[in-house]
């Protein structure tokens, strides 16, 4: 039986890695294919032809904006065997989810909180992270470690298929993730793409200006943070973007948007309204010390107040199969030293365990 994640090592050319991925990975690859088909019917109606399809016009801008990513995409599908059409539907799945008929109900998602060094105990900047989706996914997820061909090396936590999400680069650039819903999307760069270019970045400011200056598919919220403690939230729609800032050298977000005039196109008000609980009680919970640490930081992320919408979720047998949300993992970011700490499944369960660059 799984007690953590498999930790893949990629290296060298995009092509390469990707090849790399495919190969270690494709019976997990063809997995989250399958889930995500099931969700989509369940969602949003579409059936999986139609989701490839709109999948499949991803590509150009793909070829103009992230050709060495597509070269790895291509890896991965040739490795796994697969179309490279179902590799770039695992890679915008999050913007795909808005194709289609409107969903009446979305399993809420992730907690995040970024802390520059005068609210932890060392002094070093920290970001933290439940990430909470469908409990199948535990079992379809890996950590990549990456030595990419001139590019910074770089760790993070991504499905099986996926060329980004959650991580960290040697430069000591981090980044999370919110999914945020609005009505529509368009033929942009997805955001699990957008995330690994994060991790391509030298700086706070020079991946928000990456951010920034993108073709963006669809809705999303990033925290990034650097080494030198400077960290921004980006709330981020295809055609607009709005920075947060840290009150009081913390930085909390859940999955509705902050800023009052995006806030008026946010679906996700309405389909996960438990999004203003958690940002709540996560906020209440960092005001309640100075200073925070790897132990005590534990604590709000293992919370379970007002269970099943609690920060450290767990799945409900009586919702509907597309709709039971786990949480698939938590990740404690250290930007000073480029590493993860990782539990396998919710934290008030697994322990976390210590993840370095290759």
């Amino acid at each position: 039986m799984k007690d953590f994640f498999p930790i893949i090592e990629l290296k060298g050319k995009p092509y390469e890695m990707g090849k790399t991925h495919g190969r270690a990975l494709a019976k997990e690859i063809n997995a989250n294919v399958e889930l995500y088909f099931m969700m989509f019917r369940g969602l949003t109606g579409l059936e999986p032809q139609q989701c490839l399809t709109h999948a499949g016009r991803f590509l150009d801008v793909m070829q103009k904006d992230a050709p060495l990513l597509l070269e790895e995409m291509e890896g991965i599908a040739r490795g796994a065997e697969v179309p490279l059409k179902e590799i770039l539907f695992l890679n915008a799945r999050s913007e795909l989810m808005s194709m289609g008929q409107a969903p009446d109900d979305m399993p809420g998602e992730c907690t995040a909180i970024g802390l520059t060094g005068e609210r932890t105990s060392s002094g070093k900047p920290i970001l933290v992270q439940n990430w909470d989706w469908h409990e199948r996914v535990r079992q379809t997820t890996a950590i990549f470690r990456i030595e990419p061909e001139q590019r910074p090396k770089a760790i993070f936590l991504a499905e099986a298929g996926q060329v980004g999400k959650i991580g960290v680069n040697e430069n000591g650039v981090g980044v999370l993730l919110n999914i945020l819903i609005i009505e529509g999307m368009e033929y942009g760069l997805p955001v699990h793409v957008l995330l690994r270019m994060v991790m391509g970045t030298q700086n706070t400011a020079e991946a928000v200006a990456l951010v920034k200056n993108a073709r963006r598919a669809g809705a999303s919220h990033f925290l990034i943070g650097d080494k030198n403690g400077n960290i921004k939230g980006l709330e981020l729609m295809p055609q607009a973007i709005k920075k947060i800032d840290p009150s009081g050298g913390a930085l909390v977000h859940t999955n509705h948007y902050c800023d009052a005039h995006l806030a008026k196109k946010d679906m996700g008000r309405l389909l996960m309204p438990d999004s203003f609980a958690r940002f709540d009680r996560a906020a209440a919970l960092i005001s309640t010390r100075k200073k925070w640490d790897n132990k005590s930081l534990a604590e709000i992320f293992t919370n379970h107040d007002d269970v099943p919408i609690s920060i450290c979720r767990h799945a409900q047998a009586e919702s509907e199969e597309f709709l039971r949300t786990d949480t698939v993992a938590s990740c404690i970011i250290d930007l000073t030293e480029s590493k993860m700490r990782v539990s396998y499944g919710q934290p008030c369960g697994a322990p976390y365990r210590e993840v370095v660059l290759p």
